[in-house]
């Protein structure tokens, strides 16, 4: 079954878990969201930056032995995609309120529901402004190993399949709070921190009581639009597809296509496509010279013929002009506007 847990096979030996008592942490914070995923090439991650501001983000890690914890935190609405390294498995959950409603794979994200994403899984997250998200990865072979030393029941075993999962609300409170406890634990570098067992107790808890979460009909068909209109967006060279093609790529009728965004991303199709298309732009000019590929052009690429207007909706959204974003140096190196803090010097934002 695609996305399941693998059982031991017969015959297999056991496998040994190494456990360790200090996590070693560190903070990044970033002016620029793009940078998030530069700091974690293996997750192949793209960010769609959806509201207009200048992007503020921190990234909070934390790791002992197999497992890894991190915190994740961004100021302005973020469509974010990716696809989790094989061999791990990750559990991630709500931290805090946000100014909209997230959704993972087109369900939902509320405070009682649990995201499990498996190795080799690509994801999409709607990130609403001010959203944090909590998370935490084992090694597939890690969790394996703490399976075997305390079984869940077969019914909550059977769930480890499914992307989310309804939960009793102290439970997922209590791993929260063991999750925010490690890293401010990791900052003292050699306290006591979590260990791959001790995590594992509270995710336990959580995974006994909960529940397979469902979503209307309705929600999923939205998730499933947005997706495909996203595709073939990004997919599509010179002028973007106009909403009257999408719709009929999509057999779907135009109240149906705005529904949609509306429900998943809270914002137009228009709107939410434009935004693609200066995203894609603003991608590529951070990842070239300007001899390499100049700003019209790279507009020009995406659909946007009136440079003028195309040079004021991209200030609008990045609060910054084309011709301000960093580029790439000419020996290929980055030009990046994030830090890495010193956890015992300061403090991470959000």
């Amino acid at each position: 079954m695609r996305g399941a847990i693998p059982n031991r096979q017969n015959g297999e030996p056991p496998r040994t878990l190494h456990r360790m008592t200090g996590m070693p942490i560190q903070v990044d914070v970033f002016d620029d969201f793009h940078l998030h995923g530069a700091s974690a090439p293996e997750w192949n991650q793209r960010y769609l930056q959806l509201s207009a501001g200048a992007m503020r983000s921190s990234l909070t890690e934390a790791s002992a032995g197999d497992v890894h914890v991190f915190r994740k935190w961004m100021s302005e609405r973020v469509v974010q995609q990716g696809c989790l390294p094989p061999g791990s498995i990750c559990f991630a959950l709500l931290n805090g309120s946000a100014q909209g409603t997230p959704r993972v794979q087109g369900v939902e994200l509320r405070d009682d529901r649990l995201f499990i994403l498996r190795g080799g899984e690509e994801f999409t997250i709607q990130r609403p402004r001010g959203m944090e998200l909590l998370a935490f990865t084992f090694r597939t072979e890690t969790f394996l190993q703490l399976l075997d030393e305390r079984p869940l029941p077969a019914p909550a075993r059977a769930l480890l399949s499914r992307p989310i999962l309804d939960a009793p609300p102290d439970a997922t409170q209590q791993l929260r709070a063991h999750l925010l406890d490690a890293l401010r634990r990791s900052q003292a570098f050699g306290g006591d921190a979590a260990t791959p067992d001790a995590l594992f107790e509270s995710l336990h808890g959580v995974l006994t009581d909960a529940g397979g979460a469902h979503d209307t009909v309705g929600s999923a068909s939205a998730g499933f639009i947005v997706a495909q209109c996203h595709r073939i967006v990004v997919n599509s060279s010179g002028a973007a597809p106009s909403v009257e093609a999408l719709c009929r790529r999509l057999r779907t009728s135009r109240r149906s296509l705005q529904d949609s965004f509306r429900q998943v991303a809270d914002t137009t199709p228009v709107h939410y496509l434009r935004g693609l298309r200066l995203n894609l732009v603003r991608s590529r000019l951070m990842s070239t010279t300007a001899a390499q590929l100049s700003v019209s052009q790279a507009a020009t690429d995406q659909g946007f013929e009136h440079l003028s207007h195309f040079a004021e909706r991209y200030k609008a959204l990045f609060g910054e002009l084309p011709s301000e974003t960093s580029r790439m140096e000419a020996g290929g190196r980055s030009n990046p506007t994030g830090s890495r803090i010193d956890p015992t010097q300061k403090k991470t934002v959000g």
